[in-house]
C-alpha cells in the first residue's frame, strides 16, 4: 500500500456525515473514550478492504478474541463445559479462517501455514516458556501447552488470557496471507510490558512484511513516539464528533519543545506497579538513548516485566528504590559518573544484598564498601598529587567545563579526572602512568561486582559523554541533543553501537531476557523430518512429485514448507532445498545435499540462525 492512503467511510448510528481516515503509515491506531465509535469505525474499515482487496487479505480481530473457548473458562449458563475436551473447529471451518475473527482463525493459521507457527511457537518457548501443539482429533482441531520446566500437557482453555490473545495477534501479524490487519484493543489481559513488546513486534511486521495493520486502544503504552512523525499515526476519537488527525506536515510539529515531550511522554512511575524488575536512570536524556538502544538491539526489556524509569536527578535514587523494594520489585540503577565519585549513597542501596555481600566475601572483604573506600582513597591521593600538572588533561572534560564558581574544584577534579580516565584512548603520557593505570583496572573490576547486582556506571560521566554525533561538553539542552544522537544512532551498525555504548547496553541486558529468538532450530526439525525420507526414496527414475507424495503420506495434507528439486551431477543424484517463506528469518537455503551424505551433520553445517 501506498501512503498516505484516504478511506472515505458511512459509519451508520455513529456519525452523520461520511468521515475520512487517512493512514500515513504502516501502523494506525485509534484514541478515545468508549462509545466514540472506534470499533464500529474498524469494522466499517474492515468491509471497505475486504471490498476492495478481497476477503483473504483482510484480517479483523474482535476485543472478545477467545470466542467460543470462553465457556470452557467461565460458566455461562445451565451447562458445565471441561476445558481439555475444547476444540478449535473442524476442517470444513477452516476454510473460513481468514473469516473468523477470534483465536480460532489464528490456531488454523499455524496449522495451514508451518512458517507462522514456527515464527510463534519460537516465541512462546524463548519468551514466555511455553511449547504449543496444534493436534487434529476425530475431524477436530485442539490445541495444548507445556510449560518448559514440566513435562504435563494442558489445554489451551486454561492457558492464560493475555497469552492466548499474544498468540492470536503474534499468528495475525506473522500471516503472509494477511495485508491489511485491523485488531480491536490488543491490550486486552496484557499487563503494560507485554503490551510495549506485542508493539515492537507489530512495527517490525509492518516494516519486515508490508503490511498495513490498524488498531484501537485505550492503552498508553500503546502509544511510543520514535519520532514527531509517529503523531500522525493516532486517529483521535469523540463522542458524536468526527474523528481528527494531525496532519504531519502541521507547523506546530516542527517546534523542538514538542518533539522532546513527545519523546518522552508515556514513561510514568505506577507502571512500574506491574514490573518486575525496574531500571532507574537519572533523567530525559537517559531515557531518550535507552530507548533508541533497546529498539536497535531488539532488548526484550518489555517482555520480561522491566520498566525503565527516569527520576529527574540522582538525589532521588534512594526513596524511589525503597519504595519499589517495600512493593518486591527488584531495582536496577544507571548513574552518572558522578554518583559514584561523589559519595556512597547510591552504592550503599546495593552493598546489604544478600549477592553484593557474597561478592564481596568472594573479595576477601566483609562488605563491597569496603572495597569502594579502599579505591576511593587511592582516587583522592592521585587527585590531590596531580590536580594542577594534570590541569590540561581534564579541563576538557564536560564536568569540569560545566562547573560553577561556587563548586569545589577539587571534587570537580575528581570527577573529570576519572572520566578522562575511561574517555581517553592512550593515557601512557599522563603522570604516574602506572599508577593511573593500576587505578583504572581497579575501578573496572569493582563496577563489574556492582553490575552483578545491578548497580551501573557510567564510566565516563554522563550519557552525554558516550555521544558520537551530538555534543559531548554541554548540558544544555540535553534532550535535544539526545534527539540529535538517536538519528545516528539509528544508522550505524550493531558492532559500532555495541563499541561505544556498552555501559548503557549492559545496563539494558541485566534487565532483559537475553536468551536469542532462534528460529533456526525449529526449521532444523521440520527438515530432519522430511529430507532423510526424500534422500530415502531418491533413485533415477524419482520424481519431485513423488517425493511431495511421500511427505505428504506420512505428515498428512500440511503443505511442505521446503522446495525440492532433483539434482544430479556426474551421476551422484541429490536434492536442491529451498524454504518456502518470506518470514523465517535463517540462512543457509538454498542447501544441496546428495545421497549418502549424513543428512544432521549437513544440516547443522547448513542451517544457521541470521
Amino acid at each position: 500500500m501506498e501512503y498516505p492512503y484516504v478511506c472515505k467511510l458511512q459509519v451508520n448510528n455513529i456519525f452523520d456525515t461520511k468521515i475520512e481516515i487517512t493512514l500515513y503509515s504502516g501502523v494506525t491506531i485509534f484514541v478515545g473514550p468508549n462509545g466514540s465509535g472506534k470499533t464500529q469505525t474498524l469494522k466499517e474499515m474492515r468491509d471497505y478492504f475486504k471490498n476492495n482487496l478481497g476477503t483473504n487479505k483482510v484480517r479483523y480481530l474482535s476485543s472478545n478474541r477467545l470466542g467460543e473457548m470462553e465457556q470452557y473458562r467461565s460458566r455461562v449458563n445451565q451447562y458445565s463445559w471441561i476445558p481439555d475436551d475444547y476444540q478449535v473447529g473442524s476442517r470444513e471451518t477452516k476454510q473460513a479462517r481468514h473469516e473468523i475473527e477470534t483465536v480460532s482463525g489464528d490456531f488454523f493459521a499455524m496449522d495451514d501455514r508451518k512458517d507462522v507457527y514456527i515464527k510463534v511457537a519460537e516465541r512462546l518457548s524463548v519468551l514466555f516458556g511455553r511449547q504449543i501443539y496444534l493436534r487434529w482429533d476425530a475431524g477436530s482441531m485442539k490445541v495444548f501447552f507445556e510449560k518448559t520446566d514440566t513435562q504435563k500437557e494442558y489445554s489451551v482453555a486454561v492457558e492464560a488470557s493475555g497469552l492466548v490473545n499474544i498468540i492470536s495477534i503474534l499468528a495475525a501479524i506473522f500471516d503472509e496471507d494477511v495485508k491489511i490487519l485491523l485488531v480491536d484493543e490488543p491490550e486486552v489481559s496484557l499487563h503494560p510490558q507485554l503490551q510495549s513488546y506485542l508493539l515492537r513486534e507489530i512495527r517490525n511486521a509492518v516494516k519486515l512484511y508490508d503490511k498495513t495493520i490498524i488498531l484501537s486502544t485505550h492503552s498508553t503504552e500503546l502509544l511510543s513516539f520514535n519520532s514527531i512523525n509517529d503523531f500522525s499515526n493516532l486517529v483521535f476519537f469523540e463522542e458524536k464528533k468526527a474523528p481528527v488527525q494531525i496532519n504531519p506536515n502541521a507547523p506546530e510539529l516542527e517546534g523542538k519543545k514538542l518533539k522532546e515531550f513527545l519523546l518522552r511522554m508515556g514513561q510514568i512511575y505506577k507502571n512500574g506497579f506491574f514490573a518486575k524488575k525496574v531500571l532507574l536512570i537519572e533523567g530525559a536524556s537517559d531515557l531518550i538513548i535507552c530507548h533508541s538502544l533497546i529498539n536497535r538491539l531488539n532488548l526484550n526489556i518489555d517482555v520480561a516485566g522491566s520498566q525503565i524509569i527516569p527520576v529527574d536527578g540522582k538525589g532521588q535514587f534512594p526513596v524511589i528504590t525503597k519504595l519499589f523494594r517495600m512493593i518486591n520489585k527488584e531495582v536496577a540503577i544507571l548513574t552518572d559518573l558522578d554518583g559514584f565519585i561523589d559519595d556512597n549513597s547510591i552504592v550503599d542501596l546495593f552493598t546489604s544484598l544478600p549477592k553484593a555481600i557474597e561478592l564481596a566475601n568472594s573479595c576477601g572483604s566483609g562488605n563491597i564498601l569496603e572495597l569502594v573506600n579502599s579505591i576511593k582513597t587511592k582516587i583522592m591521593e592521585l587527585v590531590n598529587k596531580h590536580k594542577d600538572d594534570m590541569l590540561d588533561i581534564y579541563k576538557t572534560h564536560p564536568y569540569w567545563i560545566n562547573k560553577k564558581e561556587d563548586e569545589d574544584e577539587v571534587k570537580i577534579a575528581k570527577r573529570a579526572m576519572i572520566g578522562q580516565l575511561f574517555s581517553m584512548p592512550d593515557i601512557e603520557q599522563w603522570p604516574d602512568y602506572q599508577e593511573w593505570k593500576s587505578i583504572k583496572s581497579r575501578i573496572e573490576a569493582l563496577l563489574a561486582k556492582l553490575a552483578e547486582v545491578g548497580c551501573f556506571v557510567l564510566k565516563k560521566g554522563a550519557v552525554e559523554s558516550y555521544y558520537k554525533f551530538s555534543s559531548n561538553t554541554t548540558y544544555s539542552e540535553k534532550p535535544s541533543a539526545a534527539v540529535e544522537e538517536i538519528s545516528y544512532i539509528s544508522e550505524k551498525d550493531i558492532s559500532f553501537i555495541n563499541e561505544n555504548y556498552n555501559d548503557i547496553i549492559v545496563a539494558l541486558q541485566y534487565v532483559a531476557i537475553t536468551k536469542r529468538v532462534d528460529e533456526s532450530f525449529a526449521v532444523k526439525k521440520e527438515l530432519l523430518s522430511e529430507l532423510p525420507l526424500a534422500l530415502g526414496i531418491l533413485q533415477q527414475n524419482t520424481t519431485e512429485k513423488d517425493i511431495y507424495a511421500a511427505i505428504k503420506q506420512v505428515k498428512g495434507n500440511a503443505t511442505s514448507l521446503f522446495e525440492y528439486h532433483i539434482i544430479n551431477s556426474n551421476e551422484n543424484i541429490g536434492l536442491k532445498v529451498d524454504l518456502q517463506s518470506k518470514i523465517i528469518d535463517v540462512q543457509g537455503f538454498p542447501m544441496i545435499i546428495y545421497v549418502g551424505q549424513n543428512v544432521n551433520d549437513k544440516i547443522d553445517e547448513v542451517i544457521k540462525c541470521r
